[in-house]
């Protein structure tokens, strides 16, 4: 049994924060009925979607196992649909411009009315309420905003890193957030309205550099003054790549020193501790990337990390995916996508008994449409009303 076996979720969201959001839900037993636009659906389903596929890998990877049903918002009889599905959902979630919920008539307030029990989750960029409120955001604007891109020096070019990490860790915050709302119920009976934004998320991803900016007034967290400044933590280039070094504590820098057979490193009075080798980076950097520049890559992590010394070879993404723990983790399942199979992330845990487990099949546009009219027990005559209507 799954932890969300029997949960239903009305999901009313695209693009990536929110989608992201539902189909961690998905894979621990929700069933997620995704509401789509008629004839388009989802944007990010065609957004940058390859040569015979039926959607995008940014929405095949959050949107296995969902049912897809269309659904014309912009009609008064589509949002009547909406309505009747939420009669039946335990969670509702949405990621539309905060006030248009309200707008449509699918607000926290109209729907508690048809659903007490509801667990109500908007996901925005800025919050629902406030100055910035109505702002657009995209995760790459968020990182700016938040002080995540910032490098440290004002004339170095902001870093967007890879990976959509601010739109995925708002969807997890949201995740955790229903959670807590679906327990809170168990125990008051009551349904909970939610409130995740991504400016929020990101701060909270950078927790450890805000309380620093706070506290010190340097909130960078991995930046370039800091290579400069700790030259055991910091990348290197190898004969064959790059290397990522976090000696971190003095006895990785002792493991560092007897690795590099660098005995006059250890003995050197300008390198005893943390303290000496921080005011004596840039001349320890020079020495370490002299004597680093020779080693594989490959060799140099593997004797490194079994010396206790942490260090990475920085990988490539296909790289990334050969490592061992993604097989014996469970990592990544196969799925169809249309006639095309594809394999997306688990949830990123494991449990026992009963582990997270997705797989199913990434949903057609309205494929879900016919089933879905029929469980909420619409007769022919108002199937045809709602397809003359273009509510569906």
């Amino acid at each position: 049994m799954k932890a969300l076996d029997g949960i239903r979720v009305l999901d009313l969201t695209h693009a990536l924060a929110g989608p992201f959001c539902t189909y961690q839900l998905q894979l621990l037993g929700a069933e997620v009925i995704k509401i789509e636009k008629p004839g388009g659906g989802d944007d990010f389903r065609e957004f940058a979607r390859g040569e015979g596929w039926d959607a995008s890998p940014s929405f095949i990877a959050v949107n296995g196992g969902k049912r897809s049903v269309t659904v014309n918002l912009k009609s008064e009889a589509g949002r009547d649909v909406v309505r009747r599905l939420a009669k039946s959902c335990d969670v509702l979630v949405e990621n539309l411009r905060p006030g248009v919920a309200r707008d449509l008539g699918l607000s926290w307030d109209d729907l508690r009315t048809v659903n007490p029990k509801l667990i109500f989750c908007p996901i925005s960029g800025f919050g629902q309420t406030g100055a910035m409120s109505k702002w657009p955001a995209y995760d790459h604007t968020i990182k700016a905003i938040s002080g995540m891109m910032w490098t440290g020096a004002d004339d170095d070019i902001p870093s967007q890193a890879r990976g959509f990490s601010v739109d995925c860790f708002s969807g997890y915050l949201a995740y955790a957030a229903i959670l807590s709302g679906l327990l809170r119920r168990e125990r008051t009976g009551e349904g909970q309205y939610l409130d995740v934004a991504m400016l929020d998320s990101a701060l909270v991803l950078m927790g450890v550099g805000v309380v620093r900016q706070e506290i010190t007034g340097d909130g960078l967290a991995a930046a370039q003054p800091i290579v400069h400044a700790r030259p055991t933590v910091a990348p290197y280039r190898t004969r064959d790549g790059w290397i990522w070094l976090s000696a971190n504590f003095q006895a990785h820098w002792k493991a560092l020193c007897t690795v590099l057979g660098a005995a006059d490193l250890e003995a050197d009075p300008r390198f005893a501790d943390v303290r000496t080798r921080m005011a004596n980076g840039a001349a320890l950097k020079t020495i370490l990337a002299d004597r680093i520049a020779p080693r594989s890559a490959a060799d140099l992590e593997a004797e490194l990390m079994a010396a206790g010394c942490p260090a990475a070879r920085v990988r490539t993404t296909a790289e990334a995916l050969t490592l061992p723990a993604i097989e014996e983790r469970v990592l990544l399942q196969p799925t169809q996508v249309g006639a095309r199979s594809a394999r997306l992330m688990n949830a990123g845990f494991r449990a026992d008994p009963d582990s997270p487990a997705g797989g199913d099949p990434v949903p057609g546009l309205g494929e879900h449409t016919e089933a879905v009219r029929a469980e909420l027990g619409y007769s022919a005559r108002e199937i045809v009303a709602l397809q003359d209507a273009g509510a569906i």
